[in-house]
């Protein structure tokens, strides 16, 4: 039964190593752990030790995370780019504007909408909502120079 553990815990290694998930890494680590053990508890307590394991690795991952603070979670990699108004919504604090070749639409987070043509700049996005800052000016593109 000890050889087992050993075959189990090789086993759930290789698959962890094609997969990539972390818990065949956990149940691999227990496997080996019970193999190593089953030196010195008899046989018959091997199963139980494994499953022992297995609720306390469980029990210390959840008290770890409790503990640990929160992440502020992933950055919002459209805040403070560049839109341009292309209508107004049937709703008047709806807006429908061009960002990265797409269609959005989008609110004004202060004051009134500004007219369609105008650059706008992107403060966060709610699901697939922009929220949007004042009008920011956009430089002129310089002038295309012809060849002597």
């Amino acid at each position: 039964m000890q050889w087992a553990f050993l075959v189990l815990a090789l086993w759930a290694a290789l698959l962890e190593l094609h997969s990539g998930t972390f818990y065949l890494a956990a149940i691999a680590a227990v496997a080996l752990l019970t193999f190593v053990l089953g030196f010195w508890v008899r046989e018959e307590l091997l199963l139980m030790v494994f499953i022992a394991g297995c609720l306390g690795g469980l029990g210390l991952i959840w008290v770890v995370r409790r503990r640990l603070p929160r992440g502020r979670g992933l950055p919002d990699l459209d805040a403070g780019g560049d839109a341009i108004v292309t209508a107004i919504g049937p709703e008047d604090d709806r807006l429908v504007v061009t960002y990265r070749g797409t269609r959005w639409d989008a609110v004004m987070e202060h004051g009134p909408p500004p007219a369609p043509g105008t650059p706008v700049r992107i403060t966060r996005k709610t699901g697939s909502l922009l929220h949007l800052a004042a009008p920011s000016p956009i430089a002129p593109s310089p002038p295309a120079q012809e060849p002597p």
